[in-house]
Order: C-alpha cells, then sequence, then structure tokens
C-alpha cells in the first residue's frame, strides 16, 4: 500500500469518529475506511476522495471538537487547506517516473514519507483541537511550522526530481542516437552537439562531475551513460589545453559514442556477475570493430573520432583488444579516451562489483599507466580532477563530513590532489553547523580528507539534508 492511499485512509477513519463526536456533517460523512480502500482498488480519483475527507474534517462551527472564536475554526481551516494542497504536491511527486531511482535509493522516498507523515499529524490535530483558546493558538503556531518543514522537504524532491530528469533526458536521448547508429538509422548531429556543448558547460562553471548510471540490461542506455562519464572526464582534462580548445566539441562528442558498439552486445552478457565464457568476452570485444563501422556514417571521413572507437581498449604494451597494437600505432586522441574511459567505468558500478571511490579510481588508472597499459602523461593529466572531485562527500581527520567545492592550484601552481576547498555540513560528532563553514585545505596543516564516502554512507549521513545532491 502507498503512503497516500494509507493516508487517505486513516483520513477516512478521522471523518468516521468526527462525524460520531457529533461534528457537522457532509455527504458521505461515515464512509469508512474499507470503502475508501475499495475507490482506491477501482481507481477513483484521489484528489475527490482527499476533498471530501477534509470537508468532513473542517472546523466550520463551533461544536464538541472545536472551540474559541470563528477566528481560529478559520485558520485550523486555512491548515487543512494547506495541508491537501501539499498532500497533492506529494502525490504529484510520486507519480512522476523520476521518482524511483534506478538504483534503488531511498533518499528521495524516505523525505516523501518524513512529508506525508507530517501532515497526517495536522489533519489528525486539527480534527482534535481541544476547546482552550490559549491551548488552540499554540497548537496552530505549531502547525504552521511544521506546514513550513513539509514545504522545505517538498522543495528537496522537487530538486532532486529535477537533477534526476536531466540526467534521464541526457541519458535517453543519447540512447536514441545510438539505436539508430545500430540500426543504421540517419542520425543528426544536433543532439550530440547540444550534448557535448553542456556538458563543456558544466566543466566550465566547475560544476560537480556526475556518474551516471543505466542498468545493462539496456544495453543503449548503459552505454549511453558511461559515455556521458567519460564525455564529463574528457571535458574537465581538455578545458585547459589551448591545442584542443578549437577542437573540444567534437573531442567530447567522440567520446559520447565512443562505445556505441556496446548497443549490439546481448542484455545478459553485460549483466553477468561470473567471470565471462571466452565466447562471452569474444562478443563483447567485439564491440570496438562494431562501432568503428557505425561510427563512419557519422563521421564519413574517419580520422580521430572513429579511431577512438576502435582504439580506446588497446593498450599501450600491445595486450589490449582488438588488434593488439601498442602506443606508437595509436592515435593521440585514442590514447586519452582510453584514460577517460578506464577512469568513468571504475567510478560507476557493475554487476560484478560496487563503483569505486574517487581517489581509488583515480590511484587505479595511475597505477595501470605505471604498468604501461595507459599513456602514462594523460593519466597524469587526472590529477586535474583532483583524488575528489568537485560534488565528493568527503570526511575529513577529525570526523567532520562536506562536500568539495572547488579544487583550485596552490601557490606553485600545481593542484594538490588531496586539498580541495570544502564545505563542511557536520562537525566531528555529526552535529550540523549552525554556522556555514568552508574550509581551504591547502592552507591547513592539522585537517586533511581521510576519505571519500560511499554511496550508501552518502544516502544514509546526508540523505535527509541533501537528497537532490545525491
Amino acid at each position: 500500500m502507498t503512503d497516500t492511499k494509507e493516508l487517505l485512509i486513516r483520513i477516512a477513519a478521522l471523518k468516521q469518529r468526527l462525524s460520531t463526536d457529533g461534528a457537522p456533517g457532509v455527504e458521505h460523512a461515515g464512509e469508512t475506511a474499507h470503502a475508501i480502500e475499495e475507490k482506491l482498488q477501482h481507481g477513483t480519483e484521489h484528489g475527490a476522495l482527499i476533498d471530501t475527507a477534509l470537508q468532513a474534517a473542517l472546523p466550520v462551527a463551533p461544536g464538541p471538537l472545536i472551540g474559541g472564536p470563528v477566528r481560529l475554526a478559520g485558520r485550523g481551516a486555512r491548515l487543512l487547506r494547506k495541508g491537501r494542497d501539499a498532500l497533492q504536491a506529494l502525490r504529484t511527486i510520486a507519480a512522476n517516473p523520476e521518482f524511483q531511482d534506478p538504483e534503488g535509493s531511498s533518499t528521495l522516498e524516505q523525505v516523501h514519507r518524513e512529508a506525508t507523515s507530517m501532515i497526517e499529524m495536522i489533519l489528525r490535530t486539527v480534527g482534535a483541537f481541544p476547546t482552550e483558546m490559549s491551548t488552540q493558538m499554540r497548537m496552530c503556531d505549531g502547525l504552521e511550522i511544521v506546514l513550513a518543514e513539509v514545504d522545505e522537504r517538498i522543495a528537496l524532491l522537487s530538486a532532486g526530481l529535477e537533477q534526476r530528469a536531466l540526467a534521464s533526458a541526457q541519458v535517453n536521448e543519447l540512447a536514441e542516437c545510438l539505436r539508430l547508429l545500430a540500426a543504421k538509422q540517419p542520425v543528426s548531429l544536433t543532439p550530440l552537439q547540444t550534448l557535448a556543448d553542456a556538458l563543456i558547460a558544466e566543466a566550465r562553471s566547475a560544476m560537480p562531475l556526475r556518474v551516471l548510471y543505466a542498468r545493462p540490461t539496456e544495453p543503449a542506455r548503459f552505454a549511453a551513460a558511461h559515455g556521458i562519464n567519460v564525455a564529463q572526464v574528457l571535458a574537465r582534462l581538455l578545458l585547459g589545453d589551448a591545442e584542443w580548445q578549437p577542437q573540444i566539441q567534437l573531442a567530447v562528442m567522440a567520446a559520447l559514442v565512443h562505445d556505441v558498439g556496446m548497443v549490439c552486445v546481448p542484455a545478459e552478457v553485460l549483466s553477468a556477475t561470473e567471470p565471462l565464457s571466452p565466447e562471452d568476452r569474444r562478443l563483447i570485444e567485439k564491440h570496438t570493430t562494431v562501432a568503428e563501422v557505425m561510427l563512419t556514417r557519422l563521421w564519413p571521413g574517419g580520422g580521430w573520432p572513429v579511431e577512438a572507437a576502435s582504439q580506446h581498449h588497446e593498450r599501450n604494451d600491445g595486450a589490449g583488444y582488438p588488434l593488439g597494437e601498442k602506443a606508437t600505432r595509436l592515435s593521440t586522441f585514442a590514447r586519452l579516451i582510453a584514460v577517460c574511459d578506464v577512469y568513468a567505468a571504475l567510478c560507476a558500478p557493475r554487476p560484478h562489483r560496487p563503483a569505486f571511490d574517487t581517489r581509488t579510481a583515480l590511484t587505479e588508472t595511475l597505477l595501470l599507466a605505471e604498468r604501461d597499459y595507459l599513456d602514462k602523461s594523460f593519466a597524469e593529466r587526472l590529477l586535474l580532477l583532483t583524488f575528489y572531485p568537485v560534488g565528493t562527500a568527503v570526511e575529513l581527520n577529525d570526523g567532520a563530513i562536506g562536500f568539495v567545492l572547488d579544487t583550485p592550484p596552490g601557490a606553485d601552481g600545481m593542484t594538490p590532489p588531496d586539498r580541495p576547498i570544502v564545505h563542511l555540513v557536520h562537525a566531528g560528532q555529526g552535529a550540523p553547523h549552525a554556522w556555514p563553514n568552508v574550509v581551504d585545505l591547502r592552507g591547513s596543516k592539522d585537517r586533511r580528507i581521510i576519505r571519500g564516502l560511499t554511496v550508501s554512507e552518502r544516502r544514509v549521513r546526508l540523505g535527509k539534508l541533501y537528497p537532490h545532491m545525491l
């Protein structure tokens, strides 16, 4: 049973009690909780049921449960109407397709449950006001505060859904382009250019690095989410490179579609949690040659955008696929994309493992470069992101929790990978700060970051205050 259904049944019980106790009657005032559930099962409009329940509960005249002047009864009615409007807003939020997180997160759902419970308390309290005028005044004051809390949660929920909607729209639009390429259908470059420009603008504005995810049961969306992650990383690495500025849009577009061949890999192979069989591994390795054919339709002249798709799994020492080419035979852009591809893949969850934190992902990528699998100079460019990119939730050595705001260079012009600027939101013992607390760790000798929070830790420790940022 949904939160809304449960609340409607509770309202029906309250309405029945009010009618029994002598409150003003309305049509269907004696409707039972069972009758409400019957209507819900048959799809009766929720809004009409809510209005009926509110009419039964509204204190329109003095009665056994209502004392004092009409002014207070009117205030109570106003609170009920505000509660009804808030409940309708929560119903709209719950009906939004983006309300269900593809990763099964309960962050927004938890905030939604809290707001719904607060409205239930308001309805119950107004329906049982005491006769003392002074007590009514205090209770109305308290209910106003509760409604303000509900409004704040609705605003957080709306912001969270807006972020999810943006991410979903980007993934869906790119996935459609990948499907068209796989089906040998005409594809316009305009959507790719628009998405590339949006990601470049995010990078220029130092917006948080978002790690998107789509289930491998939908190969096109899975490849699209990964393509956007790689494109975000690439955009940040090329921002300060004067040589790439004239072609940065094309480079980001190439990153978006470099994994298009994964659309042709069966979903059951992408979803495997056990080691792949040789046959399944060959299916996956084939995606690079398939992608090369697809992208020559997008860029008939070939060149480095197409080479990025065919070569991004080659390795400097010749141990990669499909051809086992060494670094000297690989294009510069393909070697750069390979670094971004590995880092982005490590930051995202996969069926056989959880996501790595950003520090571990960077360290692992640098280690692969040390072993001559990846280009060392391009791998070191990841240090521009630092161990903790903007938006990362981190814990300091004194137990404080915060978000990374900026990763500026130090006095020597180099960006210290473990010394960003952090907005602390919780003190060492978990208590929120009474005043905004921003710490520049570049100048701090005693304070340092010890780790980034995992996805589950962010949801538990920060989800209530910042559901729209998780």
